[in-house]
Parts: structure tokens; sequence; C-alpha cells
């Protein structure tokens, strides 16, 4: 009763002084009083470390979370500066505030009042829903759902905390931002890749492919000896590329030459700038409307980007094929044609059908022998609309079918041998508009010479993209195209009519015409899309429709359906096709289909599978086949195939070949069968190339086709020194793996790799990866190298690669009265004192910063200039971080913010 006395009394003698003090200092008293009363929700035995995650997306490895029977508790500041949200604490005002993503949601958190308001809605704040502890607002998470858009769960056992957005933070806005950029090539691999320059020669030593096959039948009458030889390299400034076939006997049939300029960049023929040039046996350009491309020996040049097309300029794909190979050619992943033999060493697809938009085009090569090698482009067809004022130009002007050499059986036709000249210009009027004109001298197949002008426009018109073509020639003809393109629910849509009079020949839609009577019109339909399967399935489908009516009334039609997709373990394709043909006395109407499958049996066997089929009007099976190639071991192959052939001449053939590959060499012996006649075959086939790798400074004996494309060497140290350039003493880094077009190459004990068959795309993009190299510490420069592939030159890149550093550092706030504590969640970045990209930390819970893989050199540190500016951050005075040559752990000490005034905590 004593004690109760006493306390009752002073709380009596303490009101009767408190009538004299100030108003404030009462209110204050009161307060604390009332502070001191309140339980707190938590204490520190609930503290639990938890990883804060979005989705995918780590935003914090750790944060100070408290988990109590009240409840899972968030620090406001910390949990702020991770979401990038400007809000900030006044733990001595016992008040948080700011702002949520944008400055009129106004964010106000004062617990001496127990009350929140966000954006002007007021809510009351329960006595265990919020409370002060260390130097931050901790708030039950269901309290924070309602201050921030933000829906969250948390896994103690687990120690992870679930964070789901109901609208964009800045984080995420952040995120969509350089997702959005790298849909458009802004942040892509091929812009942030590290770009490494082959520069012409006057002469490099040149490059070679051999392929050599011979043939002995059983009745001798086939008997054949076969060669071709590719050579290639710098001359006089260009790119030299030569080849020389023989026929069946073993005579040189065919001499190709040809000198090329590539910039992709636009400076082929330096101050007249060009994305290539070529004098030689060339091909000429196809025009929008009338003449085609086609070879001969002559000049060609070209502004043009080399992977974009007007939606009127069709797509003809020419490149080098190898005796014995054939290629397949697939479109957006859909199986489009196929080659099976050279022609004058070459393959060539015509009028490649593409999708509105952005195409992959895809060639898949099959060796005679099993191998298989890919080469991949990318080509944007689109309206062809240029900048303002930005002019492109395509020239060139050929002896039509005629080689520098003419060796061999001349080509026959009567347009063989003469002039053809075509000559287009586009200029950027506006934005939206592109001006078009172009002239040309050409023969048509089987017709007399004609000079012919043409005039075209490039635009839009609402959600279309539009192209007119017109043209005129001094033989009377006229001709106009017109072609709208768009895509609708994922469908890419074009659409493309043209009208003929006067005996106007349009070799870009008559291909292959010889001797009919010329276009009349012409009606084109393409559509490409995916189907969605019910199991889920994407199968991606092409539709390509023809309707020709020719000036002597006879109408043409052709349609296409082809889809190709994954099925577990296949990969399958098949087609429908119709054709019709009426006019005179002529009527004929066919559906055809097709189907090719291609599946792993195991890591080693593979086999494809295909057929062809008749419809209608006699259903019945034209053709069928099986292969299967088995790879035994490293070095060698073998195939085994049949064919089946129906119809009146129907037979069966049964194939074999074994295949060695060797390091330097592919030799192959092969067999073949034919049963109703009981012919057999025996052939031997033998290819190798001579590449010059500059890396070892000598020539090196390789697998074919170092020739027909480019090759790189790499060459990757330790540079302990820091400069650069390969000492001797520095060693070499094994194990780096360099994934290229052709196939990945690693480096050996030198750290020396050397890969051919790149191809002459455009460009090309080497991927180093340093998982396999057995110092984790090692570093290097960009890992993704962007080259100018080009046949018979092997592009040089120079690797040095550092031990890196893991650095450790310490934040910290000072406080108004001068104390200072760690700060958490704080995002600072090294900035590389020699310029270079910056590098990003944010502090964990304690305060803690830590970078892994820092090169060596000296950093300066700076704060996130979003987060300082939101929060009124700077640093207390200027940090420099110090990495040595050798990397190792550096310890970099503790570093100071202040906050203006008395801004957030």
């Amino acid at each position: 009763m004593t004690v109760v006395r006493s306390a009752g009394a002073a709380v009596v003698a303490l009101a009767a002084s408190m009538a004299s003090w100030p108003a404030s200092a009462q209110e204050a008293l009161v307060r604390n009083l009332v502070i001191a009363a309140e339980p707190e929700p938590f204490s520190a035995d609930d503290l639990l470390w938890m990883e804060v995650r979005a989705g995918d997306t780590e935003l914090a490895d750790s944060m100070n979370v408290f988990v109590s029977r009240a409840g899972v508790f968030l620090p406001l500041g910390e949990f702020a500066r991770v979401v990038d949200v400007a809000v900030g604490v006044f733990p001595a005002q016992r008040r948080a505030e700011g702002w949520v993503i944008e400055p009129s949601n106004r964010l106000v958190v004062d617990l001496a009042r127990r009350e929140a308001t966000i954006a002007g809605r007021a809510i009351t704040i329960g006595v265990d829903q919020a409370a002060i502890y260390g130097e931050d607002l901790y708030v039950r998470a269901d309290l924070l759902e309602q201050l921030l858009p933000v829906r969250l769960k948390a896994d103690a056992s687990a120690q992870t905390l679930a964070v789901t957005t109901t609208r964009p933070l800045p984080f995420e806005q952040r995120a969509e931002r350089l997702r959005r950029q790298a849909a458009l090539g802004g942040a892509s691999d091929l812009e942030n890749a590290m770009r490494v320059d082959t520069p012409y020669r006057l002469a490099s030593p040149p490059s070679f492919d051999v392929n050599i096959g011979g043939q002995l039948t059983r009745d001798g009458v086939d008997n054949a000896s076969r060669f071709d030889l590719r050579a290639s390299g710098d001359l006089l400034h260009a790119g030299f590329e030569g080849y020389v076939g023989s026929d069946d006997d073993g005579e040189i049939g065919t001499v190709r030459v040809m000198l090329t300029r590539k910039d992709p960049y636009g400076r082929a023929l330096g101050p007249l700038g060009g994305t290539r040039a070529a004098v030689g046996d060339v091909y000429s350009p196809s025009m929008p409307i009338g003449p085609a491309g086609v070879s001969g020996r002559g000049v060609f040049y070209t502004s043009a980007p080399l992977e974009s097309l007007d939606l009127a300029t069709p797509l003809n794909l020419r490149g080098e094929l190898a005796l014995g190979e054939e290629v397949e050619l697939y479109v957006n992943e859909v199986l489009q044609r196929a080659q099976t033999s050279p022609v004058q060493g070459r393959y060539e697809f015509l009028d490649v059908p593409l999708a509105f938009g952005l195409n992959t085009i895809r060639l898949v090569f099959y060796g005679s022998q099993g191998q298989i090698r890919e080469t991949v482009r990318r080509i944007n067809f689109g309206t062809g609309q240029l900048q303002p004022g930005r002019l492109v130009l395509r020239l060139g002007a050929v002896e039509q079918d005629r080689t520098v050499f003419d060796i061999g059986e001349p080509l026959s036709g009567s347009s063989s041998g003469s002039a053809r000249v075509a000559v287009t210009a586009d200029y950027g009027l506006t934005p939206g508009l592109t001006l078009s004109a172009g002239a040309a001298r050409y023969q048509p197949q089987g017709r007399d010479a004609r000079s012919l002008t043409a005039l075209g426009l490039r635009g839009s018109l609402g959600v279309f993209a539009t192209q007119l073509d017109a043209a005129i020639d001094n033989n009377g003809g006229r001709g106009a195209t017109g072609t709208l393109a768009t895509r609708f629910g994922g469908i890419s849509l074009l659409g493309r009519h043209s009208e003929y009079t006067g005996g106007f020949v349009d070799e870009t839609r008559q291909l292959g015409a010889r001797d009919q009577a010329p276009l009349r019109r012409a009606t084109d339909l393409r559509a490409d899309g995916q189907w969605s399967a019910p199991n889920g399935l994407s199968v991606p489908v092409s539709l390509n429709a023809r309707h020709l009516v020719r000036a002597d009334g006879a109408e043409l039609t052709n349609a296409e359906v082809r889809a190709s997709a994954p099925l577990g373990r296949l990969y399958a394709s098949t087609n429908i096709a119709y054709e019709a043909e009426t006019g005179g006395d002529i009527s004929t109407r066919r559906w055809l289909g097709g189907f090719d499958v291609t599946t792993l049996v195991s890591a080693r066997i593979q086999t494809r599978a295909g057929l062809t089929y008749e419809i209608s009007p006699d259903p019945e099976l034209d053709s069928a086949y099986i292969t299967a190639d088995w790879q035994i071991n490293e070095a060698a192959a073998l195939r085994v195939g049949a064919v089946r052939t129906l119809g009146p001449q129907g037979t069966t053939f049964l194939q074999a070949s074994h295949l060695w590959r060797a390091p330097r060499f592919d030799l192959a012996l092969n067999l073949a069968y034919e049963t109703d006649r009981r012919d057999w075959r025996v052939g031997l086939q033998m290819g190798f190339g001579f590449g010059y790798d500059p890396g070892r400074g000598g020539y090196r004996m390789t697998r074919p086709g170092v020739a027909g494309g480019g090759s790189v060497a790499i060459n990757a140290w330790v540079d302990e020194n820091g400069d650069g350039v390969r000492q001797p003493g520095e060693p070499g880094v094994p194990g780096l793996i360099a994934d290229t077009p052709a196939g990945a190459q690693t480096t050996n004990a030198e750290g020396r790799a050397f890969a051919t068959g790149l191809g002459d795309a455009p460009t090309a993009q080497i991927r180093l990866n340093a998982e396999a190299v057995d110092d984790p510490f090692l570093i290097g420069g960009p890992d993704v190298i962007r080259i100018v592939p080009r046949p018979g030159r092997a592009s040089r890149i120079d690797y040095p690669m550092q031990r890196s550093a893991e650095v450790q550092l310490q934040a910290m706030l000072i406080q108004p009265d001068g104390a200072a504590r760690a700060i958490a969640a704080l995002a600072i970045l090294l900035v590389p004192e020699n310029g270079g990209e910056a590098v990003a930390g944010r502090s964990d819970h304690s305060g803690v910063v830590f970078f892994e893989r820092l090169r060596p050199g000296a950093y300066d540190l700076r704060l996130d200039p979003d987060q300082a500016r939101a929060l009124a951050l700077s640093l207390d005075r200027p940090v420099r971080v110090s990495v040595p040559a050798g990397g190792g752990f550096v310890e970099g000490g503790s570093f100071s913010v202040r906050i203006a005034g008395e801004r957030l905590q």
C-alpha cells in the first residue's frame, strides 16, 4: 500500500507541476508515456534474414524481417529502397513519408497519431501493426500491402519473401524498358557485342578447299571422277573468291572468279560508301518489277542494308555448295525447299517466301557422308522506308550467263551473252514515305532486248505497310504492282497484285518462263502464323498462293501449306500443294503432299524419313526415303539409307556411306545398289582444306569449309601486366569455349583455337564462355564478339584475361546527431577510372556491399543517381577502390552517406 500511495502521490504531484508547463512540453511527455506503455509486437528473438524476390528477379539477398505471433514485420525504409520507392523513415519523429510511383501519390506514416495516409486516403494503424525498431519503422505485412501496391507472401521455413506488385513499381518499369529496347534491338547481344574488324589487305595467304571423288559402276558406263577446288583470300584490297569444278570425266567444266568488298556498316568502298561491291562473276540486282537478278561477268554495287528487303523485291539465296552436299531451306523454322546437288558449285533458292517483319532463314547442309552444318541469317522484310534524306543505290551490269573465263559448254538460250544493266535508287522523303526509281536494259528469255524505267512509293496506310511500283518499257509494255502487308492476331499477311499490258515481261513473277506468253496479271497471297495445338504445342504454319493469267489466256494456280514442329524427340514437316492450269486444250488439277521427319534415336543415332504422294486425281505414293546416321565415335560415322520411287519406272536404291573424320580431312566410302536392275556403284570421296591461321602465323590443314566462308582464330592468355598485348611468358588460357555459327571450339593449352565454316553472312557472333576455365578468378572482355566473316580470311580475336577480385565495402549512414549506423538496401555504382561499364551493387541487411569478379584497376564509388535523388542522399566524401593486378580479396573499408537536412532515414 505504501508503494501505491507513493506512486499515486507522485502522479498527483507530476500533474500539479505540469499545469505550469508549456503545452508542447505537456504533449511530448504524454506521447512518451504512451509509447512506453505500448507493447512491442516482436522481439529480437523473432529476427529472420529473408531473401526478397519478385518472380524470377532477386530484389535483395537478405533483409531483416521479424516473424512473431503478431505477424510478419518488414522494415519500411529498407523495403522502399529495395523496390525503388521514394519513401524514407524519420525514427526520432516516429514518422515515414515520401511518394509512391509519382509525386502526387503522397505517403505519410505517423505512429504518434497511429495513422497513415496514402493518396489522401486515411488508414488507422493498430498497436500491433507497426513499431520503431533500431533505425527503421517496421510495419506488418498486411499494413504494408495497404501502403504500397504489393502483395506479400513470407515463407519462414524457406526464409523467402515473395513480392507480387499490383501496379508496376520503378524496378519493374526499368526492366520493362530494357525488355522493349531488347525487342527493338537496342539492348541486343548484337548491339552490346565487341566489334572486331579484319581490314582488307593487298594480299593475304589464300585458303583452299579441295573435294575429290570417283565412282565405279557395274557396267562401267557411269564411271566418274570429279573434283572441285575453291580458293579465297584478300587480293588488291578486296576479297578474292575462285572456283574450279570438273565434269564427270574429270575435265575442268566451270571456272569462276570474283573480287568483293563487303561492309554491313556502309563503308565497302571507303568514301564511296556501299555495303557490298563486286567485280567478276556476279549477279545483277533484281528490281521490284521487270528484270530479275541473273549471273554473268560484270560489276555489282549496293548501299542497301544487307539484312533488309522491301515488300516487292524477292529474296534470292545463292551460295557455295560442295560436291555431294544437299541443302534444306527453313524459313521461320518451316521447311520450304531443298536442293540435292550443286549447279556449277552453287545452290540457288529464288523468290524465297518471307513473312512481314523479321524472318529467320536457316540453311541446313548435309554432306554425302553424314556431315551436318547450318548457317542462319535474319532478314527484315518490310516497307523499305528510309530516313528522310537518305539515298540507297543498287546497280549492276553483266554479260548474261557468261563467266570471266568461258570454259566448258556455254549456257544455251537466246539471251545468253546479252548485256544486262539495272539501276535503282531509293530516297527517304519523309519519315513515312520513300520514293523509288529505277532503269534497266535487259533481254528476257526468248524475246527482244528492251529498256525499262520504273517509279515507286513505299509507305504506310494505317496498320498496313504499302508499296506501289509502275514501269514502262520502250516496246510499249506497261506494268504496275501493289503490295499490302500487316500483322493481325499474330499472323503475318501479305498480298500483292500486278497488272500488265503491251507484252510487258516481269521476270520477278514469271520465274523460269521459257518462250511462254507474258503475263496479263498476277496475284500472290502469303500468310504466316502459329497454330496452337490442343496439347499446348505451337506449330508454325506458312501458306503461299499464286494465281497467274498469261496473255494467251492460260491460267496457272499454285497454293501450298507448310508446317513444321517438334513432336517429342521428332521434328516433323509436312506440306499440301494444289496445282492447276487451264487454257486452250489444257485443264489439269492436282493435289500433292509430302512429309518429312527427323529424330534422334539416341545421342549418336539420327534418322530422317519422308515421302511424297499425290492426293488427286490419282491417289498414289510417289516416293519414300529413310536414312540413318550413326556417330560411331568422334572420328567415324556411318550412314545407311533407302529410296523408293514408284510409277512406271519405279525402283529402289540402297545406299551406305562410311565417313572418317580426321582432324584435318574427311574421307568417305560410298556404296549404292539399285534393286531392279541390280546395278551397283562404289565411290570414294575426300575433302580437306588449307587455312591460314594468323595466330600461329602459318597454314593448318582443316576439314572442308575454310575457303567457302570465314574463319576465326582465338588467342586467350593471362594478361599479367594488363597491357592487352601477349608477352612472351604470359600463359595461355585453356578451356575457353568459343560458340561459333559452325559449332563450338575450345582453346588448347596455349590458349588458341581455330574455327572454320562461319559462312559469308553480313555479320557473325562469337560467344566466349569461360565456365570451363580452371581458374574461377580469371575474367576477360565482352563475351560476345561481332565479326564480318569473309571467305578465306580468319578474323583474329585477341582475348586478354586478368585475375579478378572480390571486394567488400561497408555502407554507413551519418545520422543528424553525428553517429553512424549501417544502412541496408543502399544502391551504389563502382565506375572504372579508365572508362567502361559501371558495376552495380546493393548493401545487405547489415550494410555490407559485396562485389565479385572485379577487374584490376581503380574505381570511383558513386551512389545510384535515381535512389540518391529520391532520398536526398550524398556521399560524405569521395571514395576510390583499388583492385590489384593479382586480384584476390579486397577489404575496401567503410564509406558514409548523408541525408540532406533531416530527410529520410
